[in-house]
């Protein structure tokens, strides 16, 4: 580990942790605009269900198109949730090569391995696995509909403010993810 790394990642700190905000509030713009879609979506489908009614009660639902109409907003949010999949791993992927995410650009720091170099595609992976370690969680939740996904984004809220204050108490500005895999978050103007 180079001091002078160590140094440079303590000294982005707060350039760093505003590229995290950023990078979130693209993240969570996406997956609440997938949320919309999805929802106007399963709205669709709910009143699709309302053409099952019985014409003698007009009150009662057919069982059967309830069912179907449940079944098919269950379908519709795990695909929302295979999208916000998608959505992240095409934003981590996308930096992968400059070792930038948007926020992180936008803020001049880059990720860098302990000798300063570009961090390798395993060191690339643990750190974003790391970071999205409460993702499966958040899925499973977001099955439940609007509760559940309001509820996922809490549950990541909360992860990545645990992330952030690792990042404020250590002495080198690495987070969980940094530490497992040995990188380092520094300014890009020096």
């Amino acid at each position: 580990m180079s001091a002078t790394i160590a140094q440079r990642a303590a000294d982005a700190t707060s350039d760093r942790l505003a590229a995290y905000l950023i990078d979130f509030a693209l993240l969570s713009a996406a997956a609440f605009g997938l949320w919309i879609v999805s929802a106007v979506i399963s709205s669709v489908l709910s009143f699709g269900a309302g053409m099952g009614m019985n014409a003698a009660d007009p009150s009662a639902i057919d069982s059967g198109a309830f069912l179907a109409t449940a079944a098919f907003g269950f379908v519709i949010r795990g695909v929302l949730w295979l999208a916000i999949g998608a959505v992240l791993i095409w934003y981590f992927v996308y930096y992968a090569d400059t070792g930038q995410t948007f926020g992180k650009r936008s803020q001049d720091v880059a990720v860098v391995d302990e000798d300063g170099g570009a961090p390798s595609k395993r060191q690339r992976l643990i750190r974003t696995a790391l970071l999205l370690l409460p993702f499966p969680l958040m899925a499973l939740l977001g099955l439940f509909g609007f509760v559940g996904f309001f509820f996922a984004m809490f549950l990541m809220a909360v992860w990545l403010a645990v992330e952030a204050g690792v990042m404020f108490v250590s002495d080198d500005g690495q987070r969980i993810g940094d530490r497992v895999a040995n990188t380092y978050v520094v300014g890009t103007d020096v």
